[in-house]
């Protein structure tokens, strides 16, 4: 199906919003003007853009920036994407917890509208840090002292401790319908994503990365159940001038589950922005052990097995990487051979742990690695 016209997007979009921004008591009594649709840098997994509309209300000019989140495609990372399970999960956080995130404002499952389903929030003023090629070397992270560093990173941690301590059964009930998961469950959905991204194709490493996980997973102990972002990393953050975290962002992977499955992640993204770079940690970010030691006494929770989860984390970015390779063939980016799948930086670092031979980085992944503007998500 052929992608909507911007133009037609717009102005779809602005007549949805004239009653909404009247019921929200802005006073529209003219009609919205939406303006170009800017692609966002972060929250790719989702197509994600950048808006100001302009309107009436009470006999003067009103205006108001505002991010608009689509519901992906066919060109999609994950099968069971869903952007008003997203807008949930966030508008629940904003009510009943003290986790930062945008305003949320309206959701649309009517594809009918725009083209897709939808939903809209505030745009939380702020920087994100740049992911690529590392959060040590581009953007303005490296442009901070040591002590802003430290800053940073004590409040992202926060918020992390902040999702964990969510009452997500008075919040988020809904996200565990069959009631507690189990590692078995979250494992089954890993291993059936992982399907359907590879197509019965073999990719050794991250074969191997499932195997080990499904073997060791009876012996693996974790905390009690919290509420899980998914994809806790600084890179998810949007952060004010004052270095405190304005909004914590991208949700579309928030889940009931261990509190290791989001440590684990955070330090897979540790690891992966510096051994996998190939670069040296900035001054100010803690080691691995300092990290685990301020979040248990921040808290009070014990992490068990981080190791397990860490791999798990690894083997779900890689699965991206695959995934975007193939995106990136279909639109006629990459040769059909790439073996961007298989040669990247977390496939090494997967190799490494299990004790398999290590690929080589491939030219492909290379190269989507230093452009800071190719299509990605978390990786």
């Amino acid at each position: 199906m052929a992608e909507p016209d911007p133009t037609s997007v717009a102005s779809r979009l602005a007549a949805w919003l004239r009653p909404r921004l009247a019921a929200l008591g802005e006073g529209n009594t003219g009609e919205v003007t939406v303006g170009a649709l800017e692609p966002a840098a972060a929250g790719q997994s989702n197509d994600t853009a950048l808006f100001r509309a302009w309107w009436t209300g009470g006999d003067r000019p009103r205006s108001g920036e505002f991010v608009l989140r689509r519901q992906p495609g066919a060109n999609r990372l994950f099968d069971d994407a869903d952007v008003i399970r997203e807008f949930d999960v966030m508008a629940a956080l904003q009510l009943r917890s003290r986790v930062p995130v945008p305003e949320m404002l309206w959701s649309e499952a009517d594809a009918a509208v725009i083209g897709t389903p939808f939903f809209v929030m505030r745009r939380v003023a702020g920087r994100v840090p740049t992911a690529r090629p590392s959060i040590h070397t581009a953007g303005w992270l490296p442009e901070l002292s040591v002590a802003e560093r430290g800053r940073l990173w004590s409040s992202a941690l926060d918020v992390v401790v902040a999702v964990h301590e969510t009452d997500w059964r008075d919040t988020h009930e809904w996200l565990a319908p069959g009631g507690d998961p189990t590692l078995e469950d979250r494992l089954a959905a890993l291993a059936r994503w992982y399907r359907w991204v590879t197509g019965g194709r073999s990719f050794p490493v991250t074969d191997a990365a499932l195997d080990a996980l499904r073997a060791e997973a009876p012996a693996v102990r974790a905390g009690d159940p919290v509420l899980v972002w998914g994809d806790a990393r600084i890179g998810n953050m949007i952060v004010a001038d004052d270095l405190r975290v304005a909004a914590a962002i991208d949700w579309e992977l928030a889940s009931i589950g261990p509190p290791e499955v989001d440590l684990g992640h955070w330090l897979f993204f540790d690891r992966f922005f510096t051994e996998g770079a190939g670069v040296e940690p900035l001054e100010g970010f803690p080691d691995r052990a300092t990290t685990i030691a301020r979040y248990e006494a921040a808290s009070g929770r014990t992490l068990r097995n981080l190791e397990w989860f860490e791999l798990m984390a690894e083997t779900m970015v890689a699965t991206t990487l695959i995934r975007q390779a193939d995106l990136r063939v279909q639109a006629g980016l990459l040769p059909a051979g790439t073996g961007m799948g298989h040669g990247n930086a977390v496939t090494r670092m997967i190799a490494a742990r299990l004790g398999l031979p290590v690929p080589r980085l491939d030219a492909d992944y290379l190269a989507h690695r230093q452009s800071r503007s190719a299509p990605a998500a978390s990786s």
